[in-house]
């Protein structure tokens, strides 16, 4: 009841003064919280079994035992809300690798976040140490019926259930609320299950065979309703600019969304005056997985992270080796490029540039600040006289969202967008003014979306919905594009217009499907303008079943065994 209330303290700010549910709230968590202690009950209730000859001995281990699954435990529901209030999820560790010093994920943490987090332990760890544990110890004799017994019912209790089917996370799913659901979720046994499961999502599979999986897509094939690629001129000599936007979800562009979280007047006027996507999906929730379909196309389903797998990314098309013999490439980013394997995908670039190679004080826990990296990215791409094809990567807008000398909007991410914008505002300003302008394509997006800044559940659309706009010399004419389209089509577009030949296997922009495809950390997720639907691989269960078949399974089975095994 405690860790429950805890969780919801932390995120107060989203359920307002309305506490009345907290009753119902630890019910339904009742079962998993029973459940895990059967699971830590167990080895105690095996050693009764012998504990009549070696008493002392066990009382000791047995202690031990208590002792650290107390750590752990506290550990895991100290920092478990604020996984919650920062990327709308329970507790797991596929963000350690964000977590080393090369990375700054623990510096891009808000200080408030540590003080009440090691609170919370200091103050329920004396308490466990000076009255909890005594409640734990062992007899020194100990009765082999009642052993057996209490072994029979924690196994009861760890199963949470007589039925076949036994306890699993969706048990403490009851409410439409997100923030209710994942406070009656026991975070502990949360924790396990995930971390357990975990190398089972290697390679998704839900149909038996390739053709069930084949046959459902085929059954969702259109054409595309229309082309735009007479939009861009096809000049003789051409260059081709990518910028990614940190962090930045459409639900920040005024544009997009409207004004109440508006925070980016540069990049309405460019969509104003470019080629605007207004339906456009990022690929996942994370910078790698994003990164990894802006350059190969490629889907990272659900707890994936398949940079970690530079034998297959080796044998896959890469943007940056398709345009190598027509173009001077290169990729710019001021943080570390060691970050979550990214560098894997930029290894046929002719030109990196990271952290180290910018030299400037301005800088955050992530890296230099994109004023300094826009810079130079602008005077480089200005300054070379070969076609070209450059990749911008923004920094300023992720966590800690401190920006240098800049206050336009309270809230700090709001504010970070809007010290970004302005940073794209005067590059762009930049290229406008130059002689390569007439023979650029620029193409502007960004990475994600967020949870941020009304922290709707994670599966909802417009956590992954983001800005995409295709602007430049080339472009002949403003439109507004309201078709669906992917984050994964980019590469494919980019190729198409560079070389002439698309060699990718997604559609290019200019010929949209209509559909998407992402996912998050535990979902898969398929949209399109009939319905929307998205699958829960631990609840193993529609959230909200709109189509008629199951799509999104049967596209991230064929991505996953086109990745591992062709």
């Amino acid at each position: 009841m405690v860790v429950k209330f805890y969780f919801l303290l932390i995120n107060a700010e989203f359920i307002g003064t309305d506490l009345a549910s907290f009753p119902e709230i630890w019910w339904e968590g009742l079962q998993m919280d029973v459940s895990i202690v059967g699971y830590f009950s167990i080895i105690p209730l095996l050693l009764l079994l012998i504990n009549n000859w070696w008493p002392k001995t066990l009382s000791v281990i047995t202690k031990v035992y208590w002792g650290v699954v107390w750590l752990f435990a506290i550990l895991t529901v100290a920092v478990d809300p604020y996984f919650f209030k920062y990327w709308g999820q329970k507790t797991n560790l596929g963000f350690t690798q964000f977590l080393g010093k090369e990375n700054a994920g623990l510096l891009s943490i808000e200080w408030t976040t540590y003080a009440v987090a090691l609170g919370f332990m200091i103050i329920t760890t004396i308490w466990f140490f000076r009255r909890g544990i005594s409640h734990l110890s062992v007899p020194e004799k100990s009765n082999w019926l009642i052993a057996i017994v209490l072994i029979a019912i924690s196994g009861l209790m760890l199963r949470g259930s007589v039925d076949k089917v036994p306890i699993n996370v969706s048990s403490a799913y009851f409410s439409s609320n997100n923030l209710y659901n994942n406070t009656a979720v026991n975070s502990i046994w949360s924790f396990l299950a995930t971390e357990f499961e975990r190398g089972s999502q290697e390679a998704l599979s839900f149909f038996e065979t390739r053709e069930e999986a084949e046959k459902i897509l085929q059954e969702n094939t259109v054409e595309a309703s229309a082309d735009f690629s007479k939009l861009i001129k096809d000049t003789k000599e051409k260059n081709v600019i990518l910028i990614i936007l940190e962090s930045f979800s459409a639900k920040t562009v005024g544009f997009l969304s409207g004004e109440k979280y508006g925070s980016t007047p540069k990049l309405d006027n460019i969509l104003e005056n470019g080629i605007a996507y207004t339906n456009v999906y990022a690929a996942s929730f994370r910078s790698d997985k994003g990164l990894l379909a802006l350059t190969t196309g490629i889907p990272s389903s659900a707890r994936q992270t398949l940079t970690n797998f530079p034998e297959k990314l080796a044998h896959k098309p890469n943007i940056f080796e398709v345009l190598a013999d027509d173009y001077t490439t290169g990729f710019y980013y001021g943080g570390n490029m060691e970050f979550a394997n990214i560098k894997v995908l930029f290894k046929d670039a002719d030109v990196r540039k990271g952290q180290d190679d910018f030299g400037s004080t301005k800088a955050n826990a992530w890296g230099v600040h994109d004023e300094e990296v826009f810079d130079v990215f602008t005077k480089d791409f200005l300054r070379e006289s070969k076609p070209q094809f450059k990749m911008l990567f923004s920094l300023s807008s992720h966590e800690p969202f401190d920006v240098p000398n800049f206050k336009k909007k309270n809230s700090p991410y709001l504010n970070s967008i809007a010290y970004t914008d302005s940073c794209l505002g005067v590059m762009m300003s930049a290229l406008r003014a130059s002689e390569k302008w007439k023979n650029t394509l620029v193409i502007i997006t960004a990475d994600h979306g967020s949870i941020l800044p009304d922290k709707a559940p994670i599966f909802d659309t417009a956590n992954f919905k983001i800005p995409l706009v295709l602007t430049g010399g080339v472009v002949q004419r403003d439109t507004v594009i309201t078709d669906i389209v992917s984050q994964s089509d980019i590469a494919a577009t980019i190729s198409q217009y560079a070389i002439g030949e698309n060699v990718f296997p997604q559609k290019t922009l200019f010929t949209p499907s209509n559909k998407a495809y992402y996912s998050y950390h535990n979902g898969l997720t398929y949209v399109s303008d009939t319905c929307v639907q998205s699958y829960n691989l631990d609840y193993k269960k529609y959230m909200n079943p709109e189509c008629t078949q199951p799509f999104e399974k049967a596209y991230y089975q064929l991505a996953n065994d086109d990745f591992f095994n062709h």
